[in-house]
């Protein structure tokens, strides 16, 4: 859980740092964001969440796979579908991404659990 979390607000705080701060188109700023939690996640839960008994050489592509799913394509049109309803600002940026967080993290999960399964 402490994982999860920590990725969820590694997630959340470069994706605020891009979008709001910097102006960086939500979308890109999200593929950013999710890009660099990616290969931290990795790490993070081989290590400490699954306790595979898998290499990673094995896990890595598969794991990489789903979470580029869950961030690229959940994450994105979860985002997208909150900006194409409330508008685009600096809050419904914010909301659209804990709704992609959201979303995404329910993918990840039905996706991880068969990954890491020894």
């Amino acid at each position: 859980m402490m994982v999860g979390g920590v990725n969820v607000v590694a997630d959340f705080v470069i994706f605020a740092l891009l979008a709001n701060v910097l102006g960086v188109f939500a979308l890109a700023a999200n593929l950013v964001a999710t890009g660099i939690v990616v290969v931290m996640s990795f790490f993070l839960n081989f290590s400490f969440v699954w306790e595979s008994k898998k290499s990673r050489r094995e896990t890595a592509p598969k794991f990489v796979a789903v979470s580029l799913f869950s961030a690229w394509v959940v994450q994105s049109a979860a985002l997208l579908i909150v900006l194409s309803v409330a508008g685009d600002n600096d809050s419904t940026r914010l909301i659209g991404k804990v709704a992609g967080i959201l979303a995404g993290t329910v993918s990840n999960y039905l996706g991880y659990k068969h990954i890491f399964r020894s």
